[in-house]
C-alpha cells in the first residue's frame, strides 16, 4: 500500500466555505465535490502548499487561521495522511481554474452537510474544531 500526504483546507468568507466539483479529466473523485486540497511536495510545508493552492485553483490569497492535527484514511489501495486547515480570505471574488474545478460555490456549514461527497472531510473538520 502507497502512502500519500495531502493538504486540506476549509476556506472561509463571512461564514460560508468554498467548496468545488472536481473537473471531468481528474483520475481520482471527478466530478466530486471537495475543498480545497494540495498534495506536499519535496521541500516544501504542508502551509506553504495549502495557500499555494489556494492561489493556483481559485485566485484568492488567505491567512491560516488555525491547524490541527492531521487524521488518515484508507481509500482502495492507498493510505492518506491528511493535514488540515482553516483559512480566511477577504474577498468572495474567485476565478476558476478549470484543470482543477467544473463549478465553485460558497455554502453555509448547514449546506455542507447536504454534499455526500464532502461527508468525511466535513466529519473530521467539526471533530477537530474547525467547523461548527
Amino acid at each position: 500500500m502507497k502512502t500519500y500526504t495531502i493538504t486540506v483546507a476549509l476556506v472561509n468568507y463571512k461564514n460560508k466555505y468554498l467548496i468545488g466539483k472536481r473537473s471531468s479529466s481528474k483520475k481520482f473523485a471527478s466530478n466530486s465535490w471537495e475543498v480545497i486540497s494540495g498534495f506536499l511536495e519535496e521541500k516544501k510545508s504542508a502551509e506553504e502548499i495549502i495557500l499555494k493552492e489556494l492561489k493556483e485553483e481559485v485566485k484568492l490569497s488567505g491567512k491560516i487561521i488555525r491547524t490541527t492535527d492531521h487524521y488518515s484514511g484508507n481509500v482502495k489501495d492507498k493510505r492518506w495522511i491528511v493535514i488540515p486547515f482553516l483559512i480566511e480570505v477577504n474577498s468572495d471574488k474567485f476565478i476558476i481554474n478549470t484543470e482543477d474545478h467544473s463549478e465553485l460555490k460558497w455554502a453555509t456549514s448547514r449546506e455542507l452537510d447536504t454534499y455526500p461527497d464532502l461527508k468525511d472531510e466535513i466529519y473530521h473538520f467539526k471533530k477537530l474544531g474547525l467547523l461548527q
